[in-house]
């Protein structure tokens, strides 16, 4: 369960869990153990040193289910950066975006911030720091020869200015492998951009993206025209997609005029990963 997905959970499931974990306390209590009462932290598989990939995914273990949106709050990320926290006792805390390269980051739990399902604060804090390698995400696309690395930014203007005849990454979208990872580049009919030829993709062509050693492959499902104000193709989606767009005419071909209002878009939906 993540906590995007809502807090739907059984009543009586919980409250019986709640009774189990009571019970579990009372008697850690009595033979002196005060700290029973609250969650603990049992296990932490995180990134650590000055070489972390910026696909950083931290795990952690305790001992009972936890009240996510709590953990959630609790939690941070310094520099800041979205994330998403799914599971129960086994908790999984993922970045929505790629890390930035050559970046100090420092993850924290808050003392007192994270419950578990029965309102029990987690009584023990976390603090974790690593630094991020200076490595680049790559996009292949076989079905018209391209390869090249995939430029980021912080502000999608920034991106779209300094991309060329390259491509770039949507700021604050997915990440290789998970969610709605959204790529622009530059195409135009008066312009021979690489991407004029995002329009000749058809059903089942392949986009590659490469990081960290794991090529994920992607195949094309769908292409559509909207307007440039149509920002809801940037949204999350629950499972991994590449959505990929482009400049274009009201007709969905390349347009005789520079900065058209219209985006032909590409999505499409990862078929596998491979080391």
């Amino acid at each position: 369960m993540a906590i995007g997905s809502g807090k739907a959970r059984l009543p009586l499931t919980a409250a019986l869990a709640c009774i189990l974990i009571a019970s579990l306390a009372q008697a850690a209590a009595a033979s002196g153990g005060e700290q029973g009462r609250g969650p603990r932290i049992m296990r932490v598989m995180a990134p650590s040193g000055s070489d972390v990939g910026r696909d950083a995914v931290i795990a952690l273990s305790f001992d009972r289910p936890m009240d996510l949106r709590s953990l959630a709050d609790s939690a941070s990320f310094e520099p800041p950066v979205p994330f998403a926290v799914s599971g129960e006792a086994e908790v999984l805390i993922v970045p929505v975006n790629l890390l930035s390269p050559a970046v100090s980051y420092t993850f924290r739990i808050q003392a007192e911030g994270a419950r578990d399902l029965c309102g029990a604060e987690l009584s023990q804090g976390l603090e974790i720091a690593f630094t991020t390698r200076s490595d680049v995400m790559e996009i292949e696309v076989p079905s018209f020869a391209y390869e090249g690395p995939v430029i980021e930014g912080s502000e999608p203007q920034g991106v779209a200015s300094a991309i060329g005849f390259g491509v770039g990454h949507y700021p604050g979208t997915g990440r290789p492998g998970r969610g709605n990872l959204v790529l622009l580049a530059h195409a135009s009919g008066l312009v021979d951009f690489p991407f004029n030829r995002l329009f000749d993709l058809v059903e089942n062509d392949e986009i590659r993206i490469t990081y960290g050693g794991r090529r994920y492959t992607y195949r094309m499902e769908q292409s559509l025209v909207v307007r440039d104000s149509e920002m809801w193709i940037i949204d999350p989606t629950p499972r991994a997609v590449i959505t990929f767009f482009v400049c274009c005419a009201e007709d969905g071909k390349l347009s005789p005029t520079f900065h058209p209002p219209y985006r032909y878009v590409v999505r499409a939906a990862i078929g596998g990963a491979l080391p």
